[in-house]
């Protein structure tokens, strides 16, 4: 699930949204780790890998980063919601001896607590709080003792700069406001409200969950992947994704 996606596709609240994007998803979908401009996405599987090791990607849409985890770990695992996104993935992987990829609402109870580390990349953005959540706790449960916590969020401060860049423009893209009482977001692109996240906020929710040794770092991406051309005093920053590190 990541990566931000246009309006043609259905509500992101329907349950059709990522059988849709499933068969375009190249076109459609905002690619974090092929857009990663410094690697830093790559530098954090890298550093957790290990030829014994398992690691399961929660939230795995069609596939983009499984065929690296299969070079980088002995046992992979998706976990996607979408069944036309695990198919995708499926054939996607097809050579790749060592990766499986499941619907994840029929197989996660089955894979509670096997795993050595979990990727979950843009999947907890939802923008009602109770889901968010729900996504975090379950990559956490898919956990061992001791397990890795690759995590790949929106940023409030990221969304705040592309507003400020965009402040001139006849029709703003994104929209930032404060989160809803109820907690929803505030952030909404493209007319699709996201949950983004602030560092502080991901330390105190993954705390909450038992981790420890949380590290939160940028994944910076180019101006001209978010179709907007900065002004001159913007220009030397760059929009950008939380990547957490964390473990139990």
């Amino acid at each position: 699930m990541d990566g931000t996606v246009v309006q043609s596709l259905p509500s992101r609240q329907s349950g059709q949204y990522w059988d849709a994007a499933a068969t375009n998803w190249e076109e459609e979908i905002f690619s974090s780790f092929h857009n990663d401009r410094k690697g830093v996405i790559l530098s954090a599987l890298k550093d957790a890998a290990d030829a014994k090791a398992s690691i399961a990607d929660f939230g795995c849409g069609v596939g983009i980063y499984l065929p690296a985890l299969g070079r980088l770990f002995g046992q992979v695992h998706g976990f996607e919601q979408s069944a036309a996104c695990v198919d995708v993935a499926r054939q996607k992987t097809r050579g790749q001896g060592n990766i499986a990829v499941h619907v994840a609402s029929t197989a996660l109870q089955s894979w509670r607590g096997r795993f050595d580390a979990v990727l979950c990349a843009n999947a907890a953005i939802h923008p009602r709080r109770a889901i968010w959540q729900g996504v975090l706790d379950s990559a956490r449960a898919l956990l061992r003792e001791k397990g890795r916590l690759i995590l790949v969020v929106p940023a409030l401060g990221s969304a705040r700069l592309l507003a400020r860049a965009e402040r001139n423009a006849a029709a703003p893209r994104i929209i930032v406001k404060p989160d809803a009482p109820d907690g929803s977001s505030g952030v909404s692109i493209d007319g699709v409200s996201t949950k983004h996240f602030t560092a502080a906020e991901l330390k105190r929710e993954l705390g909450a969950l038992g981790f420890r040794a949380i590290r939160a770092r940028k994944v910076e991406y180019s101006w001209a992947c978010h179709s907007i051309r900065p002004p001159r005093e913007l220009s030397a920053e760059k929009p950008w994704d939380w990547l957490v590190t964390a473990r139990l």
